[in-house]
C-alpha cells in the first residue's frame, strides 16, 4: 500500500487500512523513546548534575552546589566534563580564587615573595557507572604578574575547608618569589 502524506492519518507513522496497527506500533513506540530521553536530560542526570547534587562531605547534608555557591573566596566558577584515559567520566569545577581574602590571615611574609597575582582552584571528581560522585583530587595554581606557574596539590581538608566557607588555599600556595 503507497502512503500518502498529504491526507488526514496517512504517512509515516499513521496509516489507514491492514498494515495501521504495526505503523501504529512502530510510531507510538518511536514516541515514548524520544519523550523518555528528553525526559533523563530535564531531570538534570548528566553529570555535572550528578555531581552538583553529591554531598560535599559524606556526614554532611550540604551539596557540593550548596557549598561551592556559599563560598565566598570563589569567583567565575566553570563546570567541564571529560572522559579520561582509564574511560573514567570526569567533571573538573575550576574557580578563581580571592587572594588578597585568603592571604589576610596569613603570618607577614619578607620581601623575597609577594602575592600571587591570580589563583585557581580546581576540584576532580569522577562519577562512577552507578551515579555516585567522589573528589579525587583538588589542584591549586598560583600565577605571577610576569606569568611564572607555581602548581600544588591540595590535601584532605580542602572539601572540609570549603564547606566550612574558610579559606582551602594554604598561604604558601598565595605567595610566590619576588623575583620572578
Amino acid at each position: 500500500m503507497k502512503s500518502d502524506l498529504s491526507r488526514p492519518g496517512g504517512g509515516l507513522f499513521f496509516r489507514r487500512g491492514p498494515d495501521a496497527t504495526p505503523r501504529h506500533a512502530l510510531g507510538m513506540a518511536l514516541l515514548v523513546l524520544v519523550a523518555l530521553s528528553a525526559s533523563c536530560g530535564a531531570q538534570g542526570d548528566d553529570p555535572v548534575s550528578r555531581v552538583k547534587k553529591a554531598r560535599f562531605l559524606p556526614d554532611s547534608g550540604t551539596t557540593v552546589e550548596q557549598a561551592l555557591s556559599a563560598y565566598a573566596f570563589f569567583s567565575n566558577p566553570v563546570w567541564e566534563t571529560y572522559v579520561d584515559e582509564q574511560q573514567r567520566t570526569i567533571v573538573r569545577f575550576a574557580a578563581e580564587y580571592d587572594v588578597a581574602r585568603g592571604a589576610a590571615p596569613c603570618p607577614p611574609v619578607g620581601a623575597e615573595v609577594r602575592p600571587a597575582a591570580r589563583v585557581f582552584v580546581s576540584l576532580i571528581f569522577v562519577v562512577q557507572g552507578d551515579g555516585a560522585a567522589t573528589l579525587a583530587e583538588s589542584v591549586i595554581e598560583a600565577f605571577s604578574a610576569t606569568g611564572y606557574h607555581a602548581k600544588y596539590l591540595g590535601d584532605q581538608t580542602t572539601a572540609a575547608r570549603i564547606a566550612a566557607g574558610t579559606p582551602c588555599v594554604a598561604c604558601m600556595a598565595l605567595f610566590l618569589p619576588a623575583s620572578l
